[in-house]
């Protein structure tokens, strides 16, 4: 008898920015964009000086699956339980389970390349023994 290891579907990612939330927070991530600071390899990916980029809107669109995004200063605790101090990050949550998917090092190697970043959210939930599903997300 021979057993088949099905991977599990990620039901939701969990995207944590290396920031704080509100307007100032958006406004430091913005100087260190425009000084060419080092910032957050995520924001990076997801936003520009102006706002979230159209590229990541098509791209998250197409993902799958809900999306919750959240600051160094509003994560739940289980979040930040999951992350320990890997930050920026992107959870995966497949049932009852969260687990860091891509973490720091890997979002910086992205250079805030969207079409990388789905490659790695593929390749890196592959390594876990789960999958995206296909698609766009059902409505909630």
């Amino acid at each position: 008898m021979s057993t088949t290891n099905t991977p599990r579907i990620i039901d939701r990612l969990i995207f944590v920015y290396a920031a704080n939330s509100g307007r100032l927070g958006a406004f430091v991530d913005s100087a260190k964009k425009l000084l060419q600071v080092r910032g957050c390899s995520l924001c990076a990916l997801t936003h520009g000086l102006t706002g979230e980029k159209e590229e990541w809107r098509s791209c998250r669109d197409e993902i799958g699956v809900p999306i919750d995004t959240y600051h160094l200063d509003d994560q739940p605790s289980d979040v930040e339980r999951v992350a320990a101090g890997a930050y920026p990050c992107v959870l995966a949550k497949s049932g009852d389970e969260l687990m860091l998917l891509l973490g720091p090092d890997t979002l910086d190697r992205l250079r805030g390349s969207v079409n990388d970043l789905r490659a790695r959210l593929d390749i890196h939930a592959t390594m876990r023994g789960l999958e995206l599903p296909e698609g766009p997300p059902a409505a909630a």
